[in-house]
């Protein structure tokens, strides 16, 4: 650590070592400087959290912009209340030379750095990969971006829905008319999170002391292909898009609703034949094999639509795993809730809100449900500011002139 470090004494010997004793988890003596906003950036900086880390959130003074988007719940977004736990929330003004040296001093007690601008801001912000490097030689400095940190599209904005259209997702996830289909779920920007934790935790396991700086690059480019890895695979050995995998799998209607049925072999083929009543399809020429229900689909899909239509989307799948065939009625969010295994294995348990009200929350997977508060925007302000050995009146300017924020109380 080089000598400007002496500025975090106070951090070193007070508020950060209380800080740390009080937190759990296997990351509980790591701390992360969090710069990102959005999705795929904070919620890499709250998978950190969950885990124990010490999570530094640096927004802007109005707040990340992805406090603000959506349905208003306790004052911010859902995503803002799924990604941001358990951080504390400094807001002050990056774009000025107050609110750089401020990050910069922070980053020199970091061992990870998280941003999520277009490659070249944070750089010309004075806080890029080799600024926090020279503050801080052991820094893993994490990049999430769009198309990553080089090539001819860097620059180039991308959001979730991008990410699905050009990454070919869209091409393989049609309709019936063959309409290319977005997901309304940001799933590529939570994906491309997981990924940033990841390749962030695996640059800290094991690293010794000294071993030096690494930049890590994650763009969504690269996650939304590497969940369609097989895919894109097949793609490049056959020449052609991989085309459905079991047919006749797929959604349909039922009397009341909809129904997903679909099959990994054979004997689940003929047993959705039985439950229809139509074992005369099992011995059919055109869907005795799975070229061949793959070049008839059409024609199978057919006579699936007509029968399914006779009974309810329930009365179907009680038949269908009576016929070891695979079928599920295509849930709600409250279908999900409701569900009585949900329930009983506790998947979404109520997560208090500032407000004393109660919304579900699913919990990370393979981990204990984490209730830690989101920060309102600037809630640990001043006293961030003072651990970088700011004086209160030079908080109090910073704050009068709108160059950083303190928010409310801790809840």
């Amino acid at each position: 650590m080089q000598s400007g470090a002496t500025a975090l004494e106070y951090a070193r010997t007070s508020s950060r070592a209380s800080k740390l004793m009080t937190r759990t988890g296997p990351l509980s003596a790591i701390t992360v400087l969090d710069m990102s906003q959005g999705i795929a950036g904070p919620s890499c900086g709250g998978y950190f959290a969950e885990h124990g880390a010490r999570v530094i959130k640096i927004e802007p003074p109005e707040g990340d912009w992805m406090r603000h988007l959506g349905t208003r719940i306790d004052g911010m977004s859902s995503q803002a209340i799924a990604y941001n736990r358990g951080k504390e929330s400094l807001a002050i003004d990056l774009r000025k030379p107050e609110g750089r040296d401020v990050a910069l001093k922070l980053a020199e007690c970091a061992e990870v750095a998280i941003e999520s601008a277009r490659p070249g801001v944070f750089e010309r912000l004075g806080l890029g990969f080799e600024a926090l490097k020279a503050r801080n030689p052991d820094i893993i400095y994490v990049s999430v971006s769009g198309w990553g940190q080089r090539g001819p599209n860097r620059e180039r904005p991308m959001v979730d829905t991008i990410g699905q259209a050009v990454s070919g997702f869209m091409s393989a996830a049609r309709s019936r008319e063959g309409a290319p289909v977005k997901v309304d779920v940001p799933f590529i920007d939570a994906f491309t999170g997981l990924y940033a934790f990841q390749a962030a935790s695996m640059a800290l396991w094991g690293k010794a002391k000294g071993s030096g700086a690494r930049h890590i690059d994650i763009s969504l480019m690269q996650a939304a292909a590497h969940v369609q890895a097989p895919n894109i695979l097949e793609y490049g050995f056959v020449g052609r898009p991989p085309g459905l995998l079991n047919p006749p799998a797929g959604n349909y209607r039922t009397k009341d609703g909809w129904i997903a049925i679909t099959l990994v072999n054979q004997a689940q083929f003929e047993g959705i034949c039985r439950a229809i009543s139509r074992a005369d399809v099992i011995t059919d020429a055109r869907f005795t094999t799975v070229a061949g229900r793959k070049e008839n689909v059409a024609a199978l899909r057919a006579i699936l639509d007509e029968a399914l239509t006779a009974r309810t989307t329930a009365e179907w799948v009680g038949l269908f795993e009576k016929e070891g065939a695979l079928a599920s009625g295509i849930n709600t969010y409250s279908d999900w809730l409701t569900d009585p295994h949900v329930q009983a294995v506790e998947a979404a348990p109520y997560y208090v809100l500032a407000d004393g009200g109660k919304v579900p929350l699913p919990h990370l997977p393979g981990q204990r449900r984490y209730d830690a508060s989101v920060p309102t925007v600037g809630q640990h302000t001043r006293a961030l500011l003072t651990e970088v050995g700011m004086g209160s009146k030079a908080i109090d300017r910073l704050l009068a002139s709108h160059l950083a924020r303190q928010g409310g109380e801790e809840h």
